[in-house]
């Protein structure tokens, strides 16, 4: 006997579902899917049916899943004896995927002709929903999300289903309108409410939401989905979060391509660490700490570099990781077109390329222009500055927890550290300092950057002896070069450096001294009880010291400066109170804290003229803050370890404590006679052993000129050159004369003759 087939029933008015919910589109099978769920299990949403944008929205959802054939019956049916109800013309909803005969003529809203007939049939045939119908079309719709990024994510990071599903829920708000309406219409507000339709729309127990969506979560932790707000409604209520979006935009289709989107490539080490002399210590511990911790994939190590922009931390970065064998994969950020990922997105493509990394051995992680994501008012990295971040993910503990915890080390580039909470500093396994540059090592950056332009060696040693200029400057110096044919490449590269150094530093050149005379301890008298040669011993063996100098100008207090970091091997970083002081209350504290930390204290001397302004006596202070900057500078001076110097005129109105901070105070005395004699010879007559050749009256005029220095032979030697004369013993006596009468010997400062 024949088997007979059970067929299928056609579907009617009562009973208006598709047989096959497979042929629906997979976005509007599974938001209609979602909406019957939330309906079924919270039937009071029902009550909402009086609400035309609420009744709009649940019929665009609900219309993919009614057989086309139960649609015009119900057309014929509504249209029969029905008249346009001018009562109803508020009934307005904006849909553009409503039939035609439920739409206006415009399609703007909700036809009002058969608007109470909607509202009616909607709550007959979905009052209940029936169970076999919500079943068949579980098991038609699947639980794979529609969305191929979100596939490739949750495979990726091994989200679980309930994670997943709420990344695909969180997809449909977005991508379908009317799904996106009903959400916000059904007017659900408070944590308790979003909570409950929340798990009955996705069918999943309410605990387990709750845990999906706490901020310790995968979601929240890889900053997919925005935080919860009692504010919110349930559109709101899980949003994507900015990598989130991105990750829905772009589209990835398989690992290789979310990787692309998360990270930019990383260019080549131009420079290797021997191009770092001055960080051969940290570069040696950062190379074997890092590969260690990569090998043996130990949770929690990361790098900050932090310095001046332009010091070459971003090439240090790239070079440690080549020098450890470590592949580089650095965080996307955004360029001047907008292009990859915004600054709210930047951290967590960080936690989300950690996870995508986690288990290699062969990685390292570099997170670059940290402070480009700290200027946003709403991201994550305010975490790091100890701000609040209106976003709601930068709590403290949730930062720690993504410094102590990432599987694959990192090296942080920013070049603000001073800004970021202490909190987070002390989370830093491997801080490294970036100050100035030595001179060799900025000689050897020029050589890189403009060495293959045929310049002249002496300009290279110029620009190095510029302190203030950054390879980028060089750089760009070298770019200039390839776009413009000057015939002097010489010139193009010095005006090019001259724009960029008026620019950032209001100054086209850095001060240079430079002496008219050639300096020669024979010429220094000094009183404190030490010779000059033994106390750069004493700096050569110790590395450390702090001096001051004082007496009057021109005695050689800065040129005796220039020879010691000579004799050392070492950069004289010369700066003045104007470089330091500022007409803002703190900030001069804050640049003195600067000056010193800055500091290559192992290649340089801190020189710091016309002391006597920041140190003057407290006892003398007018306001607070006079006393705070002498305070700042006092400690400062006392831990310092490197070698320090400070110059002054005026050695009576120092702060007793100052005199105390002190290893040697060195008194810079005027010339005595046979040092006047000597140094009229050298520059009048062209040798100091002809000092017997000054003729007697000259001679005795220079033994009773008491006070005068070095400087002011140095000035009479300029004179002669500006006027283009070569100074007899006669006329080069009368200016040096000249210069002593203008010398405050007395207390007075003299009138000219």
């Amino acid at each position: 006997m024949a088997v007979q087939r059970r067929r299928t029933p056609r579907p009617t008015l009562d009973k208006p579902w598709r047989n096959d919910f497979s042929t629906v589109p997979a976005e509007a099978r599974r938001a209609a899917r979602y909406t019957l769920q939330l309906v079924a299990n919270r039937p009071e949403c029902l009550d909402r049916l009086e609400d035309p944008d609420f009744t709009g929205a649940l019929w665009a959802l609900c219309l993919p899943l009614i057989d086309p054939a139960v649609l015009s019956s119900l057309q014929a049916t509504w249209e029969v004896g029905t008249a346009e109800d001018a009562s109803d013309e508020d009934d307005a909803y904006d849909i553009d995927d409503l039939p035609d005969f439920l739409g206006s003529r415009d399609h703007s809203r909700l036809n009002r002709k058969f608007a109470r007939h909607a509202r009616s049939y909607l709550d007959r045939i979905l009052r209940p929903v029936p169970a076999p119908v919500l079943a068949r079309l579980a098991l038609q719709d699947g639980q794979a999300p529609t969305h191929p990024g979100v596939t490739v994510l949750a495979e990726c990071v091994g989200l679980s289903d309930d994670d997943t599903t709420l990344l695909d829920f969180a997809e449909k708000r977005g991508q379908i309108p009317c799904f996106a309406t009903f959400l916000r219409e059904l007017k659900s507000q408070g944590l308790r409410a979003n909570f409950n339709h929340l798990a009955a729309a996705l069918n999943i127990p309410l605990a387990h939401i709750k845990q999906a969506l706490h901020r310790r979560s995968p979601l929240r932790q890889l900053a997919l989905l925005r935080p919860t707000r009692s504010r919110d409604d349930l559109e709101d209520f899980v949003a994507p979060d900015e990598l989130f979006t991105e990750i829905l935009v772009m589209a990835p289709a398989d690992r290789n391509a979310l990787l692309a989107m998360i990270v930019e490539p990383t260019p080549q080490p131009g420079w290797t660490l021997e191009d770092f002399p001055h960080l051969q210590r940290d570069s040696h511990r950062l190379r074997h700490v890092l590969a260690q911790a990569a090998t043996r994939q130990v949770e929690g190590v990361n790098a900050l570099l932090y310095g001046a922009p332009g010091t070459g931390k971003t090439e240090f970065a790239l070079a440690i990781a080549q020098a450890a064998g470590l592949h580089a994969y650095q965080v996307k950020s955004a360029d001047d077109d907008g292009d990859g990922l915004s600054r709210d997105g930047r951290l967590g493509a960080f936690l989300l390329l950690q996870r995508l990394l986690q288990g290699r051995r062969d990685c390292v992680v570099l997170f670059d222009e940290v402070e480009d994501a700290f200027s946003s008012a709403n991201t994550m990295l305010l975490a790091l500055f100890g701000r609040r971040s209106g976003g709601g993910h930068g709590d403290k503990g949730w930062m720690n927890r993504t410094l102590e915890s990432n599987p694959v080390p990192a090296i942080w580039i920013t070049n603000d550290a001073e800004s970021m909470d202490p909190a987070f500093l002390r989370r830093f396994l491997l801080p490294v300092a970036f100050t100035t540059p030595p001179r060799s090592v900025r000689r050897r950056m020029a050589e890189r950057h403009l060495g293959d332009r045929q310049l002249p060696p002496a300009l290279l040693d110029e620009l190095a002896a510029d302190a203030a200029l950054m390879p980028a400057q060089l750089g760009a110096a070298g770019r200039l070069l390839g776009l413009y044919d000057s015939g002097d490449p010489a010139r193009t590269v010095r005006e090019g450096i001259a724009s960029s150094r008026r620019l950032l530093f209001g100054s086209a050149s850095p001060r240079q001294r430079q002496s008219a005379t050639v300096f020669d301890t024979a010429f220094l008298n000094l009183a404190g009880g030490i010779a000059p040669d033994r106390i750069a011993d004493a700096l050569q063996r110790t590395g450390q010291g702090r001096l001051c100098f004082f007496g009057p100008p021109g005695t050689g207090k800065t040129e005796f400066a220039h020879l010691l970091a000579d004799a050392l091997g070492r950069e004289l970083v010369l700066r003045s109170t104007s470089d330091i002081v500022s007409k803002y209350v703190g900030e001069t504290e804050k640049n003195i804290a600067a000056l010193f930390n800055d500091l290559d204290t192992e290649r340089s001397i801190l020189f710091l003229d016309e002391v006597d302004s920041l140190l003057r006596d407290r006892r003398q202070a007018r306001h607070s803050w006079e006393t705070t900057q002498v305070n700042e500078l006092l400690q400062r001076i006392e831990q310092f370890p490197g070698i320090f110097v400070a110059a002054t005129n005026l050695m009576d109105g120092l702060d007793a404590a100052a005199l105390r901070r002190f290893d040697f105070k060195l008194h810079f005395r005027p010339l005595n006679g046979n040092q006047r004699q000597a140094l009229f010879a050298r520059e009048v007559l062209g040798d100091t052993a002809r000092a017997g050749e000054i003729p007697a009256v000259i001679a005795n005029k220079l033994n009773a000129m008491e006070g005068l220095t070095p400087g002011d032979f140095a000035n009479v030697v300029r004179q002669g050159r500006l006027l283009g004369e070569a100074l007899g013993p006669e006329a080069f006596l009368r200016r040096l004369m000249g210069e002593l009468r203008w010398k405050d010997t007395t207390g007075q400062r003299p009138i000219a003759a």
